[in-house]
């Protein structure tokens, strides 16, 4: 399809078009989700821009600062069917922020509300406090955000893996992604790596911003191009009996037994430092103790050899004065034995 072919396949799309109808479907929700920094925010905009196909100026002033400053859940409305999601970014993939993580991703939480990482119990009562907020009818589409920028180790390869497998589990949908910065690092490595870990989709932009704004055509396809893979992502999976309000449901309960299973981890992690704490504590203290003794035992040493010495000089002094007895009794023998 070409530019224009594209526009109206996305313009035009709607759930009850397809073959089943809409099933409860209303709208897609495409979930924009990644670590902080990495052009989420500037990849939705440049989307609107593209979608828009307006002036530059019209975008700019609402461009603001990007770079990992998004703390809530911004939708922007693209049709009347399709909504971008700039869900706040990440620093870690750990037990603090995974819960909140998925609780994004699976639409669990209010749009245009702040996320604040939570933790403990807060994770998920929050989930549950949400439930009448959010809509069952929203078809929710996993997208991943990484900057060519950052190099991916050996350790990150596995937690991306563990993370993208579990977008899946969440949403039924392996994320589609999207690599920004693609002129600044090692595109090709980067994209292998994605490959190998089992991506199937990838597509790649140098976003618009302030600084660099001229439309280009192969931006402006490329996003186009990003957005119809989504619609025809979403028509494939429609095609199968859906019942939105029980995938909901079923999201919901992932997300609040992953949080249990998370907390209940934590704790036992917390646990164990503490073991290994009290454990270090007390050899530090046996230890402390072995060296009490070692000196002690050195100094009850020190002391038997001083009173060895002690006893053998006085042994050498009363055998000196014993022979000098004995000289001077000799000698006292020899002087009465001559008149």
């Amino acid at each position: 399809m070409d530019s224009d072919q594209m526009r109206h396949y996305i313009k035009t799309f709607s759930f009850d078009k397809c073959k089943r109808g809409s099933q409860g479907f209303d709208r897609i929700l495409i979930q924009l989700f990644g670590l902080l920094g990495h052009g989420k925010s500037s990849f939705v905009k440049t989307c609107i821009y593209t979608w828009e196909d307006g002036e530059f100026q019209n975008w700019a002033k609402a461009w603001g600062t990007d770079g990992g400053h998004t703390t809530e859940r911004i939708p922007y409305r693209l049709t009347e069917n399709i909504t971008l999601v700039d869900n706040r970014g990440y620093k870690f993939l750990d037990d603090h922020e995974s819960g909140e993580i998925y609780a994004q991703l699976g639409n669990l939480l209010p749009l245009g509300e702040t996320v604040d990482w939570s933790k403990g119990f807060r994770r998920a009562e929050r989930v549950i406090e949400a439930e009448k907020e959010i809509k069952s009818s929203d078809f929710v589409f996993p997208g991943f955000v990484h900057s060519i920028k950052k190099n991916i180790t050996e350790i990150e390869k596995k937690e991306l893996t563990v993370l993208l497998n579990t977008a899946q589990e969440l949403t039924g949908v392996y994320p589609i992604v999207v690599l920004t910065h693609k002129t600044s690092g090692n595109f090709c490595e980067t994209e292998a790596i994605f490959k190998n870990i089992g991506v199937e989709r990838i597509f790649s932009f140098e976003n618009y911003i302030p600084e660099r704004h001229a439309k280009t055509r192969g931006k402006h396809e490329e996003v186009l191009k990003f957005l119809c893979e989504v619609i025809k992502d979403v028509q494939f999976r429609v095609e199968q009996p859906r019942d939105p309000q029980k995938e909901m449901k079923d999201r919901r309960q992932y997300v609040l037994n992953y949080i249990h299973q998370r907390d209940k981890m934590a704790e036992r992690r917390k646990e164990e430092i503490k073991k290994a704490k009290e454990q270090a504590l007390l050899e530090k203290n046996l230890k402390e103790q072995e060296e009490k003794m070692k000196m002690l035992t050195l100094t009850e040493q020190m002391l038997l050899e001083e009173d060895y010495r002690r006893q053998q000089q006085e042994f050498e002094k009363m055998r000196e004065e014993r022979r000098a007895c004995l000289e001077q009794q000799l000698r006292a023998q020899n002087e009465s034995s001559y008149p």
